[in-house]
């Protein structure tokens, strides 16, 4: 069944933004996808991120880039850095990230990085335009200055 859900906290952005409404579709048997935006669970919290590594990849961050068996996540060309980390995903679990690298925190940070392809519930479909939370400003109405004295008689 499909569902729809809004995205709190910038750690997608630019591709999601803070109150966009997005439609769900569930995981089927097979689980998520490389490149699928997913809700997860992560213990009582609900978290929207980008599937980037299945079981059996190797997932290695350089000089603040991802590459994943080799191939970098941005298309761009390798530079070393001064650093790299690696990670090899363990079968039935999944490497995710915020596209906001700066702002996310996803499993390049986490003391456990791997979520458990069970714990992902959905992947993100579309976003729906035109369905972002508007927040107005109520104001009471003054009656033109006429109309005030008009009613005094």
């Amino acid at each position: 069944m499909w569902r729809l859900a809004r995205v709190t906290g910038v750690s997608m952005l630019p591709t999601y933004r803070p109150q966009d409404t997005v439609l769900l579709r569930p995981v089927g048997p097979a689980g998520p996808s490389r490149g699928d935006v997913a809700v997860l669970r992560r213990g009582a919290m609900r978290l929207v991120k980008r599937v980037v590594g299945l079981g059996g990849d190797r997932v290695e961050m350089e000089a603040g880039r991802l590459f994943v068996n080799g191939v970098p996540v941005d298309g761009r060309t390798r530079v070393p850095g001064p650093a790299t980390w690696v990670w090899d995903v363990p079968a039935d679990r999944c490497f995710v990230v915020g596209d906001n690298a700066a702002a996310s925190e996803d499993s390049r940070t986490w003391d456990e990085p791997f979520v458990p392809t069970q714990d992902v519930d959905a992947v993100v479909l579309a976003r729906l335009p035109g369905l972002r939370r508007r927040t107005t400003r109520v104001t009471r109405r003054r009656r033109p200055a006429a109309a005030r004295r008009a009613g005094r008689s």
